[in-house]
């Protein structure tokens, strides 16, 4: 096995120089005490959030979330949780800032008084020539994406999170031994053509008609964040149902649970007696009572062979999932 080798540099907050081991992820400078994660590949650094949430935290607060959003209490009850897997999501992080020029067309509004005979004024709007202008625009930047496909686990954004939480140095070794650390697919280059694009979205105002520019981005701090994520599944008779839960806060991300279920037996006992009855005291009362049902069914869901029979002959319904995030 070939021998670590030593790296000397200097620290970025007292210049006083310092060594560390090769393969290092984090070191801290000897003189101010200074921590400093090692970028990795391509100048990248990488980061990971600690999960704030256990699974027995997770389960409980998707148990609440359904109840919140008005799933049946005993339904909840008797759904089985199959297991949970906590998931280190990547996220890139690129701050800085965009500068460039921007040429920008606006409407313009002027605003005009009248009086009439009495004295009393009215103000109007009237609608001036289109004023162009290039401007010099820099725009601070801090910019998240997923760096994979994340659609599944509800969460789209970590701008916010990387900013106000603790971030640590990237160890692989122990990250991978909590859960599931997913790869980045998302190639840096397409983040930063988002974020300039973000920028440039947000520059010139309102009022805007058109609008063209060229930004370029500096001062750039590119960072990987792996923030965590409970993946829990909860099963039904055979049916599985996923949930996911922020590894942080606990809040519920996404999910889908069963609805409650009731007995239907008497509505078709009901409708029957109710068309007997009507029959009995007369055709005609019969028949308008018949068209009245069918027209109230067609209004409240529609009027199908599918849905009579669901009406007349379904014991059992079942309402529709709880959709969760």
């Amino acid at each position: 096995m070939a021998e670590q080798q030593t790296v000397t540099i200097s620290c970025p907050q007292c210049a006083s120089p310092f060594s560390f081991r090769e393969g290092d992820r984090n070191a801290r400078c000897p003189s101010c005490g200074t921590s400093l994660a090692v970028s990795g590949e391509a100048g990248i650094s990488r980061f990971w959030i600690e999960e704030r949430i256990d699974l027995a935290q997770a389960r409980a607060n998707a148990r609440r979330a359904v109840a919140a959003a008005g799933g049946d209490p005993d339904v909840v009850e008797r759904l089985r949780f199959e297991g949970g897997e906590l998931c280190f999501l990547p996220f890139w992080r690129l701050r800085g800032h965009a500068a460039g020029w921007l040429w920008t067309e606006r409407e313009t509004v002027t605003r005009e008084e009248e009086y009439d005979e009495n004295g009393m004024k009215t103000v109007r709007e009237v609608r001036g020539p289109n004023q162009c202008a290039t401007e010099s625009v820099m725009v601070a930047v801090d910019y998240s994406s997923p760096a994979c496909d994340v659609s599944r686990f509800g969460l789209r954004g970590i701008a916010v999170a990387g900013a106000v939480l603790p971030l640590r140095g990237m160890d692989f070794a122990l990250v991978s031994g909590r859960g599931t650390v997913f790869d980045p697919v998302k190639d840096p280059d397409e983040v930063r053509r988002e974020a300039v694009a973000q920028a440039r979205a947000r520059g010139g105002g309102n009022g805007v008609i058109r609008s063209s520019g060229r930004f370029s981005l500096c001062g750039e701090r590119l960072s990987l964040i792996s923030y965590p994520v409970w993946s829990l599944t909860f099963a039904r008779d055979e049916r599985l149902h996923p949930v996911t839960v922020d590894g942080v806060n606990g809040r519920v991300l996404a999910g889908r649970l069963p609805g409650s279920t009731h007995l239907t037996l008497l509505r078709p006992l009901l409708t029957v007696t109710l068309f007997v009855f009507a029959f009995t005291l007369h055709r005609l009362i019969g028949a308008a009572v018949a068209v009245g049902f069918l027209g109230w069914l067609a209004a409240n869901g529609g009027l199908s062979p599918e849905r009579l029979a669901g009406w007349f002959f379904a014991l059992v319904e079942r309402q529709r999932e709880v959709e969760l995030g």
